[in-house]
């Protein structure tokens, strides 16, 4: 079986149809349907069930699929290697991250390493915490960096730490020079939140309940990105934290403020690879140059 058919089994597999698998890919629809048909051929099996929802693996598909990934997985791997013969000239690093990291750590991290290392290359997704270490688990990334959420037993935490969230103004707000807020304050101010589906909202929303506080936003988006013009253009805050926002924070375009409230306001930040893999050299060069950007690791005990 050859690698560019069991790539683009997968794709179907992953998708659920040979369009999306085709936009996924930028390949022929036709081109993928000759791929699978040969493969059945040659396995002489039906390796998809047709349903009004879309293509599922049938059994031996699902076998298929195991086979697959960890087929790919190698050969990715042997091809790294043998690039890795000429160091750091060369090389493609994938990143998958929750946005409140790919909107400032992330992509500084990649100019300050791209100045160093300019022949490696970079591929950055954006996906809810849950996705990331789900595209790292299965290889679709090599390094994931998200808010730690249930421990996954198909990656490696290689950083493990803390981040406190912050009130973040415009340098004029009324509050920018106060010491800390408490969360009662938040409600004197018109305040931009994210959706209630993430892990910052979540972690406020129960530390407002314990004090028995309702606090309404004025603007909700789920988008971090679509918060920050609220801040800069009105006497409003956001919550955040500082890692999102490192370079406004250095420019003097905000100002943060502690929060002071009876619970937590910490999250727990991880980066992740998958489990047992063995990471490329530019891989493990930029993990450095990532790490060393975010606050030291949380230590055990």
């Amino acid at each position: 079986m050859q690698t560019t058919g069991l790539r683009y089994f997968l794709a179907v597999a992953r998708t659920g149809s040979i369009a999306a698998a085709s936009d996924q890919l930028n390949v022929a629809a036709s081109a993928i349907s000759r791929q699978i048909a040969n493969l059945e051929a040659e396995l002489d099996c039906v390796l998809f069930e047709r349903r009004p929802r879309g293509m599922v693996p049938s059994p031996a598909g699902e076998l298929l699929a195991q086979h697959a990934h960890q087929v790919l997985i190698r050969s990715e791997q042997v091809v790294t290697e043998i690039r890795e013969l000429e160091g750091l000239a060369r090389g493609l690093i994938r990143v998958a991250s929750s946005e409140g990291f790919a909107l400032d750590i992330v992509p500084n991290a990649i100019a300050a390493f791209h100045a160093a290392h300019p022949g490696i290359r970079f591929e950055v997704t954006v996906l809810p915490p849950a996705q990331v270490t789900q595209t790292v688990a299965v290889g679709d990334a090599d390094l994931g960096i998200t808010f730690a959420l249930a421990p996954s037993p198909q990656v490696e935490v290689l950083y493990d730490g803390q981040v406190d969230m912050l009130a973040l103004a415009a340098p004029d707000h009324p509050l920018a020079r106060a010491p800390a807020l408490r969360l009662a304050d938040l409600s004197s101010y018109p305040l931009a939140l994210p959706t209630r589906d993430t892990t910052l909202r979540q972690v406020f929303d129960a530390a407002c309940a314990l004090e028995g506080l309702a606090v309404e936003p004025v603007l909700t988006a789920n988008k971090l990105s679509a918060l920050l013009p609220f801040v800069r253009r009105s006497r409003g805050l956001a919550l955040m934290s500082a890692l999102s926002v490192t370079t406004p924070l250095r420019l003097n375009e905000l100002v943060s403020l502690p929060i002071q409230a009876r619970a937590s306001l910490s999250r727990g930040i991880q980066v992740q690879a998958m489990r047992e893999r063995r990471l490329p050299r530019a891989v493990r060069a930029f993990l450095r140059q990532l790490t060393d950007a975010l606050p030291p690791p949380s230590t055990a005990g």
